[in-house]
């Protein structure tokens, strides 16, 4: 009886590793397809079920790094990106870090992209099935 239960256990396991794997094997799949220009909406805002906020951090670095605007529906390519690392506004001064802000062509592209960010699910890619699918809102243009 224990031998079944021990195999019963053990195929469970099984199955649990290599619903893992696929998970995070999908995961990587999206990240590739959202380095591409031109992304649907709607196909955008699907793939987002299926992705952790790790994977949405490559998604907007690897862009940045292909010249792409970091936020995946823009294709805008980045030209004129600033060397600085810092923005000093004497106005309000303060000291803004540019360093994310330098993988987006706009302001409103980096909110955009900051603002789908926070919606990025942060449990695991493999027990979302357990979970109820959320509906992802873009940000209005006139923010």
């Amino acid at each position: 009886m224990t031998t079944e239960k021990g195999e019963q256990l053990r195929q469970q396991l099984i199955a649990a590793v290599v619903k893992k794997r696929a998970s995070i094997a999908r995961a990587h799949e999206i990240v590739v397809r959202l380095l591409e220009p031109g992304i649907p909406e709607p196909e955008f805002l699907s793939l987002l079920w299926e992705i952790g906020p790790p994977n949405y951090a490559d998604i907007v670095d690897e862009r940045e790094i292909n010249k792409l605007c970091g936020y995946p529906l823009c294709s805008t390519v980045l030209e004129n990106v600033p060397k600085q690392k810092y923005s000093i506004s004497s106005s309000k001064n303060k000291v803004y870090d540019l360093t994310e802000r330098k993988k987006f062509c706009s302001g409103y592209c980096f909110k955009a992209s900051e603002y789908i960010k926070s919606q990025v699910p942060i449990s695991p890619l493999w027990l979302r099935d357990r979970e109820t699918k959320p509906s992802f809102k873009l940000l209005p243009r006139n923010t």
